[in-house]
């Protein structure tokens, strides 16, 4: 996984490129590889994905709109949705995670209403750094998985949001 606890397209990999080095080296693999970013600079490493059945591109989507006050460092969501219709279009298989559920910023329906032609799942987590009562998703939680299902939405929820929804 490209990569769960940074991300791989910082801006200094404008100019260093490791991601690309490393994936020159996996595309071939019989790894499954993903990609998590909030930068469209993935896009330059495009011309190594397309056609890997063994790879999936996917973008941090928190809002359907640039947040900067939450994300004051990274590329808006906007630039994001533009890379991840970009991959789409290429045939790249692509998801996004929706992580975290920022209350009264992020709301998954109107994403997934607004992504799901492009999108092959999608990845829901809560907010975990900041307090935000488990109650908030609780109470949302059951609307939201009756309407995914519903609308055979390939969804996964994180084990925290797992944790929120009842037996």
């Amino acid at each position: 996984m490209f990569c769960s606890m940074t991300d791989p397209y910082q801006s200094i990999e404008a100019e260093t490129q490791p991601p690309r080095q490393v994936l020159e080296v996996l595309v071939d693999s019989p790894f499954h590889i993903l990609i998590l970013t909030k930068s469209p600079l993935v896009m330059r490493d495009y011309d190594l994905l397309v056609g890997r059945k063994n790879i999936e591109v996917g973008f941090t989507i928190t809002a359907l709109s640039d947040i900067p006050v939450w994300e004051p460092y990274s590329p808006g969501n906007t630039k994001r949705i533009q890379a991840l219709k970009k991959a789409h279009e290429l045939g790249i298989k692509t998801f996004a995670s929706m992580e975290p559920w920022i209350p009264d910023v992020t709301y998954p329906q109107m994403i997934i209403e607004k992504l799901r032609d492009l999108v092959d799942r999608f990845i829901i987590g809560s907010m975990q750094y900041h307090h935000v009562s488990r109650v908030f998703y609780a109470e949302r939680l059951p609307r939201l998985i009756a309407w995914l299902d519903e609308n055979e939405i390939n969804y996964y929820l994180k084990r925290e949001l797992q944790e929120c929804t009842p037996a």
